[in-house]
């Protein structure tokens, strides 16, 4: 099957819809990755900053414990250490909630346990200091210890914190870029996601609109087509019906109604309607083969006469069988057409075969009387002649040995003729069985039937290649027969026949008469002499019988061999002609089928 076959516009409508739906939810996949990665980095973000904004929370809550200590150690004023439990808790939430945040992260984690511990050593360290504090008798270079102690912790927490800080900050800057990276795919593939959408849509709307252009066309074309039916059903004296035998419906085309002679009738009508015009001697068998076909679902194909209502009588031919419909239903679908030209036609036609039939008995009969009958008397005739010249001949005068000879020629002409006319009723009514068969074989045999004439003459056949084909052996071997015969005897006195039998190339534009000829359809075959030749004006007469050329005192024959060769030919459905130099020789052309 060819591509072009193939991939028809309906296919490549579906193809291309097919591929695009796929673009879509391609894409549309796509569209909903990049949303999530975008829900992702959002979520990266805002955790970032939420664990960057705990880790300052505890540096300030750390710090300003760290400043109400001093200043209640300053003060003694018990005021400035009223929120330090509530401190205390928030900054372990913010350590407890940052490590929900990065439980999986084990690095960060170590870090975050780091970082509790020290804050816990932190915190022992303002307890120690806090106890020291509130003695009455205050050791000074004690507390300053702590003090700087504590100090030296909150440094390094601090410093532990904004390492931690920086972290987030650098992490917060990732994920930034990373958002800003998701927000540019997800637009673009936004984009495209619409852009597909819109021209999906698009080439599904411009398909439904060819197919709506393309449906109302074949409307019109369906609409003109059955007026074109209808007309052509009137022309041809045909139409059609159909019985749906679900639903019970009948359907008529309008000219069935005006072969019955009847104006076309758009209504439901049933068949009994119809009963009225059928011949009463045709009735019962229709009824019955119908009624069967219904039955037993089978073909239907016979022929009847009805009678129109102004008494003329038409013979119908009517033909069913059953199919299904688009729905799935069963329907019965007929053809009836007016054949009544062509039956009568055909009975006229019936009697004249009988006649023929006689004539070619008859016929038969007078070819038996040639072939049998009437040779026997010239067998006779031409026996007695035999004998008067071998036992009476040196009685008789000069004058009645002429007449004598005159009565020996005659005898043998119609002889020959009556072999001829046999001959040639044998390619009329003989059956044509065709053979493969090399003619050069063909050749052999007619060359060695002939060899006493060919010896006699001194003669020359000269036999090419030539091809195998299809053919009527007898009939071809006969046409051999008579062709190289009529070269014998046709050929000059002084001069020894050469005889050419070959195969010729069939060149361009080569015709016989007005049909066109070529090597792929045409065997040529070519036969040439170099006996007395003709004028090229007699080149059809001489196919034509009992048509001679030449005067029977110069050379003997019937006029029937050509013919019998052209009736050989054209029972071979091939062509054949003559073409003559007077004085040089005859050519004979043959063209048969491959």
């Amino acid at each position: 099957m060819k591509l072009k076959e193939f991939f028809t516009p309906t296919l490549v409508y579906r193809m291309a819809l097919g591929v695009s739906f796929v673009l879509v939810i391609g894409v549309a996949i796509v569209f909903h990755l990049q949303m999530s990665s975008l829900n992702t980095s959002v979520d990266l973000i805002s955790e970032s900053n939420k664990r960057q904004f705990e880790l300052e929370k505890i540096s300030s809550e750390i710090i300003q414990r760290e400043n109400s200590l001093r200043s209640f150690i300053i003060t003694k004023d018990s005021t400035f250490l009223e929120n330090d439990l509530e401190i205390k808790r928030n900054i372990f939430k913010s350590l407890s909630s940052i490590k929900e945040q990065i439980s999986e992260n084990s690095n960060e984690v170590d870090a975050i346990e780091t970082l509790t511990d020290l804050i816990q050593k932190r915190f022992a360290n303002f307890d120690e200091t806090l106890k020291l504090a509130e003695t009455e008798d205050v050791n000074a270079k004690i507390l300053n210890n702590k003090l700087v102690e504590g100090s030296a912790k909150t440094k390094v927490l601090r410093e532990i914190i904004y390492s931690l800080i920086n972290k987030e900050v650098n992490k917060l800057k990732i994920h930034n870029i990373n958002h800003r990276y998701d927000i540019e795919t997800s637009t673009i593939t936004a984009f495209s996601l619409t852009i597909i959408v819109l021209v999906v849509l698009l080439f599904s709307l411009s398909k439904v609109n060819l197919d709506y252009q393309k449906a109302k066309k074949l409307n019109k074309e369906l609409n003109f087509a059955t007026q074109i039916a209808d007309n052509a059903e009137k022309v041809a004296g045909i139409s059609h019906w159909k019985i749906n035998l679900k639903t019970g419906r009948y359907f008529y085309s309008d000219n069935f109604f005006r072969i019955l002679g009847l104006e076309p009738i758009s209504d439901n009508i049933e068949p009994d309607h119809f009963v009225k015009y059928i011949h009463p001697e045709d009735i019962d068998e229709i009824m019955k083969i119908h009624e069967e076909s219904m039955k037993d679902l089978t073909p239907t194909s016979f022929i009847y006469r009805i009678i129109r209502p102004n008494g003329e009588i038409r013979y119908i031919n009517s033909t069913g069988d059953f199919t299904n419909n688009a729905k799935g239903e069963l329907v019965k679908i007929g053809v009836s057409n007016d054949i009544t030209e062509e039956y009568t036609s055909k009975l006229a036609l019936e009697e004249k075969n009988k006649s023929l039939i006689a004539i070619n008995a008859e016929l038969e009969s007078f070819n038996q009387i040639v072939s049998h009958d009437l040779q026997e008397p010239l067998r006779k005739i031409q026996m007695f002649i035999s004998r008067i010249q071998d036992t009476e001949w040196e009685t008789i005068s000069e004058k009645g040995k002429d007449y004598f000879g005159k009565i020996r020629i005659s005898a043998n002409r119609m002889q020959n003729l009556m072999m001829d006319l046999v001959n040639y009723s044998r390619t009329i009514k003989d059956n044509k069985v065709f053979v493969k068969t090399n003619l050069k074989e063909v050749l052999a045999d007619v060359i060695q039937e002939l060899s006493v004439n060919i010896e006699e003459k001194h003669a020359k056949v000269k036999v090419e290649s030539l091809p195998k084909i299809n053919i009527i052996q007898f009939q071809i071997h006969q046409l051999f027969v008579n062709l190289i015969s009529n070269s014998l005897k046709y050929s000059k006195e002084d001069v020894a026949p050469l005889i050419k039998i070959s195969t010729g190339k069939i060149e361009a534009e080569e015709k016989f008469r007005d049909i066109v000829l070529s090597d792929k359809k045409y065997h040529k075959i070519i036969v040439s002499d170099n006996g007395i030749g003709f004028k090229q004006e007699f080149s059809e007469k001489i196919f034509q019988l009992f048509k001679r050329l030449e005067t029977e005192m110069d050379y003997a024959g019937t006029g029937l061999g050509l013919a019998i060769c052209k009736k050989i030919i054209e029972n071979h459905n091939g062509f054949i002609k003559a073409d003559g130099i007077p004085g040089t020789g005859a050519i004979f052309t043959i063209y048969l089928p491959k």
